[in-house]
């Protein structure tokens, strides 16, 4: 029954694509690609559950990294209630053998409200916004935002740590520094106020009051140019309500200790009342670096922001690629001849009963000139597919995402993280 379904989904996808004047894609989902329902229904059924689902009400946010066979992959959890970003929200990792991922997993825990060490005492009631960077093959650092006690607003500056991958240890709490204005003699913590200053510098003064409530480690972290390269978001909201948001590009020559703050998209330029661009998935070329970032609004939907090599401090406007936009997006370059693939959250799908939201995502393929997005199949999981995070390892996909298989929530799916595969063979069709 649940193969039938999925197969009518399918059938419903590509007479949209027709009925909607996209006979390219129409055309592609039925003749370029292996079955998309076969992949989709692959990919959902050896999904493996790795988070600690046994003591945790929360879990989402998750990212995936894998050396020598062993899967990572952080998250944040809270084990008191199953809601976002309240007391007792903790950064915790999965470590796991990718080959028998549920029977293997065991679980660290990054950080935590009230820890002290190194000098530093985390304030608040909760941490967020865990991401990966893998120094070598024998150091992770992991990375996350919390708060001070003396500090206005949670998530109000970024820390990090090492894991030993050999001991399982982590090192003590140490603070991200940054560098701001082009000066590299203005070092100082990455924490909301050097930001400001730095959108000041960027987009001129007043501006970065406007981003007042907190900040986020939420893009990947990319190794390329001799450098690591990430973003660092900063919103402001109302009532809770977040309406203004941006990601600025920043870089590190030593590893991830002190970045060089660079250009940020401004949200101004974007046409629609709210002014987000959140959570970008990374790519670069040898002329530009490409922020793929969401909107949070339907109309708005996925948009693309570059900026020169040569210049890295200005990002040309948004320019919308994708539908949609709301849910973080994931790209990887798998090379020949697949070349990148994205994951882009799709509208829910119904099926009737106790169903979450957040249930469908769109697998699309990006031509390197990024102005041909291919929808190659739709990803559907009745217990939703929320924030997936891509992965390369030895030349296939990974995939970590938040779902719901409890129920604990009645909408978004966050309850669990599960473990799957993006099949190089879902988009190279059998000889």
């Amino acid at each position: 029954m649940l193969v039938q379904s999925v197969r009518v989904l399918t059938t419903l996808l590509l007479l949209s694509c027709a009925f909607s004047g996209n006979a390219e894609e129409a055309k592609g989902l039925a003749q370029k690609f292996p079955d998309g329902e076969v992949s989709s229904r692959s990919f959902v059924d050896q999904s493996a559950l790795i988070s600690q689902f046994t003591v945790e009400q929360y879990a989402h946010q998750s990212s995936l990294r894998i050396v020598q066979g062993i899967g990572y992959a952080v998250y944040q959890c809270n084990e008191k209630t199953p809601d976002e970003n309240k007391a007792g929200q903790v950064a915790r990792m999965a470590v796991f053998n990718i080959l028998n991922p549920t029977a293997t997993a065991r679980w660290v825990d990054i950080a935590s409200a009230g820890e002290a060490s190194n000098g530093i005492t985390l304030g608040g009631t909760f941490v967020s916004a865990p991401m990966l960077h893998v120094r070598d093959d024998k150091v992770l650092r992991i990375f996350f935002t919390a708060r001070l006690a003396e500090d206005k607003v949670p998530a109000y500056r970024a820390f990090y740590k090492d894991y030993d991958i050999a001991t399982g240890k982590l090192s003590g709490l140490h603070a991200m520094r940054c560098t701001i204005a082009k000066d590299p003699a203005q070092v100082m913590d990455l924490a909301v106020p050097a930001i400001q200053k730095h959108l000041d510098f960027l987009h001129g003064p007043g501006f970065g009051a406007q981003f007042a409530k907190g900040i986020s480690t939420a893009g990947d972290f990319l190794v390329f140019d001799g450098q690591l390269y990430s973003t660092i978001q900063i919103k402001n909201s109302t009532d809770g309500v977040t309406r203004l948001l941006t990601n600025v590009l920043m870089r590190s020559a030593d590893g991830g200790t002190i970045w060089e703050l660079l250009g940020a998209p401004d949200p101004r330029l974007l046409t629609t009342e709210v002014k987000i661009l959140a959570e970008p998935a990374m790519t670069q070329d040898s002329k530009h670096v490409y922020l793929h970032l969401r909107t949070n609004v339907v109309e708005g939907g996925y948009v693309l922001c570059k900026a020169k090599k040569s210049d890295l401090y200005s990002f040309d406007a948004p320019v919308k690629k994708w539908t949609y936009g709301i849910g973080r997006p994931t790209i990887v370059d798998y090379g020949k001849p697949i070349g990148i693939v994205a994951m882009f959250t799709a509208p829910s799908v119904s099926m009737g009963g106790a169903q979450m939201s957040r249930n469908k995502c769109d697998v699309v393929l990006i031509d390197p000139s990024y102005s041909r997005y291919t929808r190659a199949f739709s990803i559907v999981d009745y217990n939703a597919v929320n924030t997936p995070f891509l992965c390369l390892y030895r030349d296939e996909g990974y995939v970590t995402y938040s779902t719901g298989q409890r129920r604990l929530l009645p909408k978004f799916g966050t309850s669990e993280i599960v473990f799957s595969k993006l099949r190089r063979e879902f988009f190279v069709p059998g000889q």
